[in-house]
């Protein structure tokens, strides 16, 4: 017993006693004892002693945790395995594996790729997503583990069921007590077992009593005294077993206070008590959510997953004692994929182990391996064995409930749920089995996610689900199930769960769980029956799906089942194809034992597996088969195999170590095969003997397509052989010679460099060539010590001469690591004068020049036969050699010895990669070393360095110097304007380029700026912003598209082919380029720029067409560029378009300091007219939208007013929004002018959507006044018809054109024609004589709105007769049919000043929307007549009405009598309802008019025309009886073409 509180003990010391001891002997005792007369100033020792012993004797603290330690090591050694009996405790070193620990919380997306992979596969998406964030035992209380980078109080580490967290914890404690583990960390480990706090009940006890280990308790009091709380350990072991309730009981503070133990455990976890020491809790993911929020803070999160691959292999090393053992074991179940994947569970490892133990080293081979199926099983009822405190039918209602869960899920494609998914017999456990637990981030909430711990235990339990359920219901699901995996691999993920029925169906495996067995008889035939009828009916493709087939009935695993099936397989025909993994030889043996024929195999297998496969490899016909690790010893296994004639498609050896004598029984018994594919065999080395060996006996057999002999990884010397790899291969009419050599090499010493990785060429006929000469060159040439090795350049040009002399040389490919300029020239040389070669590959990783000792750049040469419609059709006669040079290698060579490397704009340097082509010639001369120097001077530089131009021309000079030069590609960081000016100069002035590009950007998207020449049908085409030019060279660019600009500014030229062209100021006109591409807002720079490209552009010789897509437009660049099309005579062609610029953006780029906007992209181009159908044509930049009302961007105007008038000089400059120039010659000389405004907002819609102006061709002659007429037009934005400006702003568009030159036909196109725009058409009209004609139409859209006047309006001058006819249509509703609906008539041009225009438009104004029933109707139809009576000189008339009615004929009477000079009368009728052509004769005679006038009546009804009735008739004055008579009658036809017709856009809007 204690006398006081452990902070207040002390000792009794009476005056002239030294020491006092009061003890209870033989059964007495002794309460409170009282000392009197006394001073404490040391200890007191109070003992119970039931038997005389001496005092006992204060233990030092040191002392007690050395004796601790010491216990903990006895106790801690060893471990009690699931199979134990008494004494058969393991030593934990042989079992404990370092698991895989992670310290994050998985997301959704790595959980489900994880779930959903397997074997291999698995295993390294885990590495994956991990990478090297693997924590180790001794890291996981470390600062670098914490968000805060502070050492956490706590540690969770999660782990599934079964993943080994508690053996980890006793390996934790085990290590500490042994001093490996947290020796300077921890003074004292205490390991705390949460399963046997759940089982204490009765007296309450302290932290004392509970702390189960060889020390008492007043040890345990005394440690903790003596020892600072933070560096304590507690190891709290399995908290999800824990059954914490909530109490109102208070937390002990203090480790010798009494409570329940629940509450003790809380109160250490919540750090209540010893607050400063530290914690590790094992815990199910299911109870993570309850431990973090009691658990003490900071805290850390680690998770343990497992086995890694590689801990699964050493588990399996440790638990056998055999290597040899352990090797076989781990080979056998890493071929079982899914067995393999499951083995990331340490329960699974021991399972597996456990089984393969009891069969002995032999079975492993000689025995079948025990199902994945029962493993799984064995699997389930372990964890529910030692792992749960359910009772029996608790199990079963579990194990059911999640097959129905997993069954759900599954049908679903579904691997995660959330709690609502889980039955409800199980969604309230705290803990549930087999189910792993997280919480998801989704936006701004954590959502608590469900998953099965792998898929394959979701298949299994899916599997399990179907063998508990009643037995009719279970044969209906399997029987869904098993229609539903009928679609193959559409219905893979309904397989495994297949499967798994097999295995559960297997009668050994049923009996293990109870309740299967009627279940399981009934299904196992149901699975019979169909897997009859895949193969009978090969409702799946069975030769990929074999491997599927033999699994299941491996593990159904019945041999009346197996011999029933592989009876109707091989009446079908076995066909196996097993390649993409290694065979698993177990299944296979099984179940081809009894079989005596196989169609074919594709095979995969290790060459230990052939004495295991030799059975079935003989009976195959036809195999392909892939074989690893192949030694002597194995080839009389193959070669018995292949004993059968057999059809071999292939023969694959990945490494081994063959000699001759091997080479030749494998080639002998090649050579009696039906016929043989491809073949792979490794060697020791490769000779001259075996060469000449190999050569021989496939140039006399002529039997194969290819043929290789390789070193294998397992040869030891190398030193004597002639290379890695030699190979002849025959196809057609070619043979092919291959000889490589791997990388690093033993012969190549250290600081060699790799020369010639591979040489290969080709000859057609096979000849006789000096092959073991040649063998020793491209030894020699496999590495060199120097760049001035001239051994090495013999040794090429060895090489060369040697390739010189094969005859029928026809193809050659060559592949070196590093070779220098001189050595890569000679062989460059060679291939360019020998035009026969047709299929070229020369590649050099590392070009070095001699003289620097530096490596230059990445080269290659390449040429292929011509294929139609990917090549240009001049490369049908001569394909040619394409040379590429790029800078990475430079770059990485830079990089690595210390040297700069520029990473950005103009620091970078400029050249990054160039391309050439060039047509073999059998005399061509050039000094290709030269180029190599002056490439390797100019990747040094950037474009600032004042050598750069001096080099730069250097290149491109040489580079004019290549005969036949076809093409040139050009990869730099900027469009540097010497670059492309000296480019542009070379393309003009070398008559055999046809294409050339610039790019800025390797990557592969075409956003990039880029240069891009074209030269066809005498035409040279420039293409500088995108590229749109379409070389058919691999080009991707769609003719029938309209390009997209995703670059601006985009220039598009064509000039005729001069060469004196080349001697224009290109630079100049690339510098304007650039400073247009820089200017992101108008300015008087931004208008020089313009001015300076446009001078450029009229001094070059031929130009034809121009094509501009800029980002701004101002009037005074916009009247400059139709100044161009007047000014320069061979120009037919332009286009300038611009992107628009919101009104509210305005603000923005000036309060931005002029930053560039973004968001450019195109818009639709217009239709073009037949003349202009080939033309090559941009569209314009899409326009940048403003969702803004007016009022809206009038108030933010307004508010920034001062911001945008900050400068005067700005301020002069007015900007154009959303306009689209076009103008082009035709072939008559006449020339359009087309703009389109594609504004969208309120302030950029025009009042003119478009205008079309068509020149003479003599408007050259004299200068228009562009600048005027864009200003009025440009004033025309923002208002509309009802708009105070809108006389004004018309008035003076309209007088504008007065300054255009040669006007002859003017087209509008508006949003609304009112009333008020006649007379200003008239006006126009009037004022302009030479203007034949104008047409004013309503937008398509709008055409038929009821505010508009008319939806168009024309005016056509003739001059020969000096009349105007103006043509007028009405606006009609969809649903009405205005009658009339066109209106046309003739009269002299001196006269339409005097027409009425508004009289005559208010009248048909109220036309608009009245059907002829209408009674008001019939009146202002009369108004109209009247109106035509006051038309002075009215010569002809012509109506489109309804139907001819006695009104209408009466109207005609009329007009023939008050206007005498009329000449003509025209009538169109719609419909057939009106009068017979006999009425109307019978009515004009009545008449007796007397008038040479000419009535012409279209769709007329009469009784003897045939089908419809409808007639056109032409009635005429008889001039002898004075009547209007029939002059024509005629079938009613399809309008001729001198009929009016109302005009659409398509009419007259040319393109």
């Amino acid at each position: 017993m204690d006398m006081s509180d452990h902070d207040n003990v002390g000792s009794v010391e009476p005056h002239g006693v030294s020491k006092i001891t009061i003890s209870a002997q033989n059964g007495s005792s002794v309460s409170a004892p009282v000392i009197l007369n006394s001073t404490v100033t040391g200890n007191i020792s109070i003992s119970n002693n039931f038997f005389p012993e001496p005092a006992a004797e204060v233990t030092d603290t040191s002392t007690l945790i050395t004796d601790y330690k010491k216990s903990l090591q006895s106790e801690y050694a060893y471990i009690t395995e699931y199979t134990s009996r008494a004494g058969e405790e393991v030593l934990l070193s042989d079992r404990y594996i370092d698991p895989l620990i992670v310290q994050k919380h998985r997301e959704k997306t790595e959980r489900e790729n994880e779930m959903r992979s397997r074997g291999e596969r698995f295993f390294n998406t885990r590495e994956t997503y991990q990478g090297n964030q693997n924590i180790s035992l001794d890291q996981l209380f470390g600062p670098e583990n914490s968000s805060k980078r502070v050492t956490p109080r706590a540690v969770i580490l999660q782990g599934d069921s079964g993943s080994g967290k508690s053996i980890t914890a006793q390996k934790i404690v085990l290590d500490w007590a042994s001093g490996e583990l947290y020796a300077g960390l921890f003074d004292v480990v205490f390991h705390v077992r949460c399963k046997q706090l759940s089982g204490i009940s009765g007296d309450k006890l302290s932290l004392l009593d509970l702390l189960d280990c060889s020390l008492t308790s007043n040890e345990i009091a005394q440690i903790l005294k003596d020892k600072a709380a933070d560096r304590v350990l507690f190891v709290i072991d399995g908290f999800d077993e824990l059954m914490l309730s909530a109490s109102n009981e208070p937390l002990p503070p203090k480790p010798n206070i009494k409570s329940h133990p629940l509450a003790i455990v809380h109160s250490l976890l919540k750090g209540r008590m010893m607050r400063d020491s530290f914690l590790l809790v094992t815990t199910r993911s299911t109870a993570v959510d309850k431990l973090e929020i009691i658990l003490k803070k900071p805290q850390c999160f680690m998770e343990i997953m497992g086995f890694s691959e590689k801990g699964v292999c050493e588990y399996f090393r440790k638990f056998f004692e055999d290597e040899e053992f352990s090797t076989q074991v781990y080979d056998q179940v890493k071929m079982h994929e899914m067995l393999f994947t499951a083995c990331f569970i340490p329960v699974i490892c021991w399972i597996i182990c456990t089984i393969f133990k009891r069969k002995g080293k032999d079975g492993v081979v000689t025995s079948e391996l025990t199902t994945t199926t029962s493993i799984f099983v064995d699997f389930v009822l372990t964890l529910l064995k030692h792992h749960s405190d359910l009772s029996q039918e608790e199990e079963l209602d579990l194990i059911k409930n999640l097959g129905q869960l997993a069954e759900s899920a599954t049908s679903k494609r579904q691997i995660l749920f959330s709690r609502n998914d889980l039955p409800k017999a199980i969604s309230h456990l705290p803990n549930i089995p087999f189910l792993c637990t997280f919480r998801h981030q989704e936006r701004t909430n954590l959502k608590e996610m469900f998953g099965f711990m792998h898929l394959s235990f979701q298949e299994f339990f899916s599997a399990l689900f179907y063998m508990l359920t009643d037995k009719e219901e279970a044969k209906l699901k399997v029987k869904e199930l098993l229609e539903s995996a009928g679609n193959g691999r559409h219905s893979e993920h309904l397989l495994p769960i297949i499967r798994f029925l097999f295995g559960l169906s297997n009668r050994k495996v049923s009996r293990l769980i109870h309740h299967t067995k009627s279940t399981s008889t009934t299904i196992r035939a149901t699975l019979t029956k169909w897997i009859s009828k895949v193969l009978v009916k090969n409702i799946m493709d069975t030769r990929y799906m074999s491997d599927f087939i033999l699994h299941c009935l491996y593990e159904l695993h019945d041999s009346d089942t197996l011999k029933e099936v592989m009876k109707l397989w091989e009446r079908s025909g076995i066909d196996i194809h097993w390649s993409l993994r290694a065979i698993d030889c177990q299944v296979v043996m099984y179940c081809l034992q009894d079989t005596s024929r196989i169609v074919s195999m594709e095979v995969k297998c290790k060459a230990k597996d052939l004495k295991v496969l030799h059975p079935a490899l003989y009976k195959c016909t036809n195999l392909w088969l892939r074989v690893d690790s192949m030694s002597n010893s194995d080839v009389d296994f193959l070669t018995s195999a292949l004993r059968k004639k057999k059809d071999v498609g292939y023969l694959t050896m990945e490494d081994g170590d063959l000699s001759d004598e091997s080479l030749l029984k494998i080639l002998k018994t090649l050579s009696g095969q039906t016929s043989v594919g491809n073949i792979r065999l490794a060697l020791r080395s490769i000779s001259e003997s075996n060469v000449d060996l190999t050569m021989n006996f496939l140039i006399k057999e002529m039997m194969g397509r290819s043929f290789s002999v390789c070193i294998g990884s397992q040869v030891e010397n190398t030193e004597t052989s002639l290379c890695s790899e030699f190979t002849i291969a025959h196809s057609k009419k070619s043979f092919w010679f291959t000889i490589g050599h791997s990388e690093g090499h033993p012969s190549e010493k250290h600081g060699c460099y790799q020369g010639f990785s591979k040489i290969s060429f080709a000859l057609c006929p096979l000849s006789e060539i000096p092959m073991n000469g040649f063998l020793k060159t491209s030894n020699n040439l496999r590495c060199f010590s120097d760049v001035n090795n001239t051994e090495f350049g013999v040794n090429v040009d060895s090489l060369v001469s040697f390739l010189s002399c094969v005859p029928g040389l026809t193809e050659v490919d060559m592949h070196s690591e590093y070779l220098t300029d001189i050595w890569a020239s000679r062989i460059l040389s060679f291939l360019q004068v020998n035009p026969k070669i047709s299929h070229i590959k020369f590649f050099v990783s590392n070009l070095i020049i001699r003289d620097e000792g530096r490596v230059c750049s990445t080269f290659s040469v390449f040429r292929k036969p011509f294929v139609p419609y990917k090549m240009h059709d001049s490369e049908m006669k001569n394909p040619s050699l394409t040379l590429s040079m790029d800078r990475w290698a430079y770059d990485y060579a830079s990089a690595s010895s210390g040297g700069v490397v520029h990473s950005h704009g103009e620091d970078k340097a400029a050249l990054v990669k160039l391309m050439l082509s060039f047509p073999p010639l059998k005399d061509a001369t050039v000094n290709w070393e030269d180029l190599f120097k002056r490439l390797y001077q100019i990747i040094q530089f950037t474009e600032k360095c004042p050598e750069f131009d001096e080099y730069t021309d250097s290149l491109l000079m040489f580079l004019h110097s290549i005969p036949g030069l076809k093409e040139v590609k050009v990869w730099l960081n900027n469009l540097i304007e010497s670059w492309a000016a000296g480019l542009f100069s070379l393309f003009l002035s070398c008559s055999s380029l046809l294409h050339m590009q610039l790019k800025t950007s390797m990557s592969l998207v075409d956003d990039v700026e880029s240069l891009g020449l074209l030269r066809e049908d005498d035409e040279v085409r420039l293409s500088v912003g995108c590229n749109h030019l379409n070389y058919i060279d691999n080009c991707d660019i769609d003719l029938f598209k309209p390009p997209e600009h995703k670059v601006l500014p985009c220039i598009a030229l064509t000039v005729t082919d001069e060469p004196e062209n080349a001697n224009a100021d290109w630079r100049r006109f690339f510098q304007a380029y650039n400073q247009l591409k820089d200017l992101t807002e108008c300015s008087p720079e931004y208008d020089e720029s313009v001015s300076d490209l446009l001078s450029i552009l009229h001094s070059v010789s031929g130009l034809k067409k121009v094509d501009l897509s800029f980002r701004l437009m101002t009037v005074d660049g916009a009247s400059r560029v139709l100044d161009l099309i007047q000014i320069n005579p061979s120009l037919n062609t332009l286009s300038f378009l611009t992107s628009e610029l919101p009104e509210s953006n305005k603000v923005n780029i000036k309060m931005d300091y002029r930053n560039e906007f973004a968001s450019i992209n195109k818009t639709s181009e217009e239709d073009s007219d037949s003349e202009r159908s080939n033309e090559f044509r941009f569209s314009s930049a899409r326009e940048i939208s403003d969702d803004s009302d007016e009022d809206s961007l009038s108030s933010s105007l307004s508010d920034c007013s001062n911001e945008i008038n900050d400068s005067a000089e700005l301020d002069s400059i007015e900007q154009i929004h959303g306009l689209e120039i076009r103008m082009w010659k035709t072939v008559s000389g006449q020339s359009s002018v087309f703009l389109k405004c594609s504004g969208s907002s309120p302030g950029t819609q025009s009042l003119l959507s478009r205008i079309e102006l068509t020149l003479s061709k003599n408007m050259g002659k004299a200068n228009s006044n562009w600048e005027s007429f864009l200003q009025a037009y440009n004033k025309c934005k923002g208002i509309s018809a009802s708009s105070p400006a809108f006389d004004e702003s018309v008035d003076v568009l309209l007088a504008s054109l007065h300054t255009v030159s040669g006007l002859k036909k003017l087209q509008l196109t508006t949003d609304s024609l009112t009333e008020k725009w006649p007379p200003k058409i008239f006006r126009l009209c009037h004022m302009c004589p030479s203007l034949h004609h104008i047409c004013l139409q309503v937008e398509h859209d709008k055409k038929y709105s009821l505010l508009n006047a008319s939806s168009s309006l024309s005016v056509t001058r003739n001059t020969t007769d000096s009349v105007c006819t103006i043509a007028i249509h009405l606006p009609r509703d969809a649903m009405t049919e205005i009658s009339p609906s066109f209106l046309s008539f003739t009269f002299p041009c001196s006269e339409i000043s005097k027409l009425d225009a508004q009289y005559l438009f208010e009248t048909l104004g109220f036309l608009k929307g009245l059907d002829e029933s209408y009674e008001e109707h019939e009146g202002l139809v009369g108004n109209l007549i009247s109106a035509m009576l006051f038309v002075p000189g009215l010569q002809r008339v012509e109506f489109k009405i309804s139907n001819l009615t006695e009104s209408w004929v009466s109207r005609i009477l009329s007009l023939l009598e008050f206007c005498p000079g009329l000449q003509e009368i025209r009538f169109n009728c719609i419909e057939s309802n009106g009068l017979m052509l006999e009425d109307v004769v019978r009515i004009l005679q009545s008449s007796q008019m007397n008038s040479e006038c000419r009535i012409i009546i279209k769709g007329m009804k009469c009784s003897k025309a045939s089908s419809d009735g409808k007639v056109n008739v032409t009635f005429c004055r008889d001039p002898l009886s004075k009547l209007l008579t029939i002059h024509n009658i005629k079938p009613e036809d399809k309008p001729g073409d001198d009929d009016f017709e109302e005009l659409d856009d398509e009419d007259f809007i040319v393109l």
